[in-house]
């Protein structure tokens, strides 16, 4: 049983090298500031949706200046579009509201009870939307407690308007996106398992990958994933260190554990950071740091052929959405509260 439980937790096998290379696209790329962005879709006539805190907004190209959409009184979670022009919006706490193209409320929808957050979303007809549930509140420092938490509490609930729900799929660790796949099953993204699952069965489809994942989108190649940050060693060789862990998480505010975080600021209440000590007034982009940007782009049959970094020595860090939109890649960067156009994707970007 021991055995079978380190070859369950053992490290991804990918590392940054190769097509998954450290470079610097992400900081490099054109960016527009955006209070608290969180979630991008598509909507039908062609807009991209932007959820910024408690609103969405509304871009008609790049270049425009964005335009309110719709408001809530909940920050918005995730974001989905029907090719009929429904737009589902998740919020904070497990809510849900499905809007009509116009941005006012559909009739005859209402989010199914006991959904902790939802955090993608993706419609399975005009009639039927799929919703991840990742087990963590509103609340919960999610990047903080995912990498030393066993707890499998995630899952994806199919609804339909008429309000009746059906479970799709249960026990998954912190799931946070979700896409159809080309040959059909519905794929999970697992964050700190840093695989991709079949929702209908739990077949992994690819694993692995070095980060934490956030949502996964179609792509020019393939797929799209966005990382909330990369895998760092020391939380990998940590996990072997179980007296250390439960000292940690016994003592320490979660908000302070050796953990991922979205943050790319120095901050000396972090003290594993005093490695990433200026070196003549700067912060080299191979030192410590466990906030990072990272976006993985994918083949058919989900492997990497391209990726996109911002290093210790950036800030857009903490990529929570991307796609594919007017022949160009649009990311969220939470780390420096910025949407990220990067320009046709591909190996050769």
């Amino acid at each position: 049983m021991l055995w079978h439980r380190k070859v369950a937790r053992r490290a991804p096998g990918m590392t940054l090298e190769g097509v998954l290379g450290a470079n610097d696209r992400l900081d490099r790329a054109a960016g527009r500031k955006v209070p608290r962005p969180g979630a991008l879709c598509i909507a039908a006539d062609g807009r991209l949706l932007l959820s910024s805190g408690t609103g969405i907004l509304a871009l008609a190209a790049w270049d425009a200046e964005p335009e309110g959409w719709a408001s809530f009184d909940a920050p918005v979670t995730a974001l989905a579009a029907s090719p009929g022009g429904g737009i589902a919006v998740g919020l904070a706490g497990g809510g849900l509201s499905v809007r009509a193209p116009d941005g006012s409320p559909a009739d005859g929808w209402r989010p199914p009870d006991g959904l902790a957050s939802i955090t993608d979303c993706l419609f399975l007809s005009e009639d039927e939307v799929a919703l991840v549930d990742c087990g963590y509140g509103p609340a919960d420092d999610i990047l903080s407690l995912a990498p030393w938490d066993e707890r499998a509490a995630g899952k994806v609930v199919a609804l339909r308007r008429d309000g009746a729900p059906r479970l799709l799929a249960d026990r998954l660790h912190c799931p946070m996106g979700l896409c159809r796949a080309a040959d059909g099953p519905l794929i999970a993204t697992e964050l700190e398992r840093a695989r991709l699952v079949e929702v209908d069965g739990g077949a992994v489809r690819r694993a692995g990958f070095p980060g934490y994942l956030g949502r996964i989108r179609p792509g020019p190649e393939g797929y799209l994933l966005a990382c909330l940050a990369r895998r760092d060693p020391l939380i990998e060789f940590l996990k072997t260190e179980t007296a250390f862990v439960a000292d940690m998480k016994a003592a320490i505010d979660p908000h302070h554990w050796i953990s991922p975080r979205v943050d790319p600021a120095f901050s000396h209440d972090f003290p594993i950071e005093l490695g990433a000590t200026r070196l003549f007034g700067e912060v080299k982009p191979w030192a410590p740091s466990f906030s990072y940007g990272l976006v993985i782009e994918l083949d058919a049959e989900m492997m990497p052929i391209a990726s996109a970094h911002s290093r210790a020595n950036g800030h857009r860090h903490a990529i929570t959405d991307i796609l594919s939109w007017r022949g160009d890649l649009i990311a969220v960067s939470a780390g420096s509260g910025e949407v990220l156009n990067l320009g046709p994707g591909g190996a050769a970007a």
